[in-house]
């Protein structure tokens, strides 16, 4: 019973559980990669024949990656495989289909094809059937190629238009005629308006070119015609940037300030233990608490230039300088630790303090005691820091298993049509 209880109180160690979700990670990405690769299998057909399937009619050829063995070579190569072709009949059904469907593709942003005024979006393919389009117009002068209309040619009355549709698919061709009927944009329109305004414009241009300005029309159809120079943003961006860089240099230094002060109580903590231990060795060796204080404060200034600056001895010198100038030796020593903000470094002052106002008896077992305390702790915070630094590796691990994958899944991926 007793060596179960043991067992049960033992903790699992966190390498093992780490190792455990990195192989629980890799078998399922291993299984999803190795269902996509073996996917597709090949068939065989009833004369016992290999064979590969064809990608439908208008969704383009696939290759597919084999393992052939002639003899005793055996070689990868690479199949090309056609997608099917329409049968001849079926390929008549789809141009028919195609031709219905043209009439309302063409439109753009005309109602119909007895009333259009405005261009027409001349399409030159239908991708779900794999067919190319390609366009004639038996009046040039009033729709081109590719459906723009010339304003210029056209009346209220309209003008018949006939548009030949020729679809291919590989040799195969089939021709189809729209008939169109075109009008000029109506007054008010956008595009009458738009015409109106490049014709006033290029008056507006030869006029007076022998002079320094151009005097912009007043009046466009009629209506009153505004000119203005359109509003710059580029100054509220630079306001918006400046106040966003103002607001992140607020906050970062914020952020500064507090890891300055994380990192201040971090090395206070880890120079505690190292403080008591040194006090305690300079009272039991016969020094008062003040030449004890003296010495370490004193010891720490000579050799600042190679250890750096450490905030708790240098609220130590702060210390010792006030008690210099006449401060009172309890208080200096309860301010030293209100000022370092820390629960140790405070009782540690009001336990000096104390002391000193009922005598030294006692001192030397209490601060080997609390030296006792403090090395714990720093045991204890030691180990703390070494978990949260084996779980920051985490992030690189996982990032180097992603970029594992990623190299054996992208080829593999690449390699395969959809």
């Amino acid at each position: 019973m007793r060596r179960k209880s043991l067992n049960r109180g033992r903790k699992k160690n966190p390498v093992y559980i780490r190792a455990g979700l990195l192989f629980t990670a890799a078998a399922v990405c291993f299984a999803v990669v190795f269902v996509w690769d073996n996917r597709r299998k090949m068939d065989t057909d009833k004369t016992g024949k290999k064979i590969l399937y064809r990608e439908g009619s208008g969704q383009g050829k696939s290759t597919e990656t084999l393992e052939v063995q002639i003899g005793g070579i055996r070689e990868k190569i690479d199949v090309t495989v056609s997608e099917r072709a329409y049968g001849e009949d079926e390929l008549k059904q789809i141009f028919s289909t195609a031709s219905e469907q043209l009439t309302e593709r063409i439109l753009g942003d005309n109602e119909s094809l007895d009333e259009v005024r405005s261009d027409l979006d001349l399409v030159t393919e239908i991708p779900e059937y794999g067919i190319s389009v390609s366009w004639e117009s038996d009046d040039y002068s009033v729709i081109d190629m590719q459906g723009k209309l010339n304003q210029e040619e056209l009346t209220e009355d309209g003008r018949i238009v006939t548009l030949t549709a020729v679809l291919g698919y590989g040799e195969e061709k089939a021709a189809y005629e729209f008939c169109v009927r075109v009008f000029p944009p109506r007054a008010g329109s956008r595009e009458q308006v738009l015409m109106e305004l490049e014709e006033e414009l290029e008056k507006a241009d030869q006029q007076n070119r022998t002079g320094e300005t151009m005097t912009l029309p007043e009046q466009i159809g009629g209506r009153k015609a505004e000119w203005s120079f359109p509003a710059e943003t580029r100054a509220f961006g630079i306001l918006v940037l400046g106040a966003g860089g103002a607001v992140l240099l607020c906050v970062s230094e914020k952020q500064r300030k507090k890891e300055e002060r994380k990192k201040e109580i971090l090395q206070m903590k880890m120079d505690y233990p190292q403080i008591i231990n040194k006090l305690t060795l300079y009272i039991g060796a016969g020094m008062t608490i003040r030449r004890a204080w003296f010495c370490i404060a004193q010891d720490y200034e000579k050799n600042r230039e190679k250890t750096g600056k450490r905030k708790a001895y240098e609220e130590m010198v702060c210390t010792m300088n006030q008690i210099r100038g006449g401060g009172s030796e309890g208080e200096c020593y309860e301010n030293c630790g209100a000022r370092c903000g820390i629960t140790s470094y405070r009782k540690f002052g009001m336990l000096l303090s104390q002391n000193l106002r009922k005598g030294p008896r006692g001192i030397t077992e209490t601060l080997r005691r609390e030296a006792e305390e403090a090395f714990e702790e720093r045991m204890n915070q030691a180990k703390k820091l070494g978990e949260e630094a084996g779980t920051k590796l985490m992030i690189p691990m996982f990032l180097m298993l992603a970029v594992v994958f990623l190299i054996v899944m992208v080829p593999a991926l690449l390699s395969i049509q959809i």
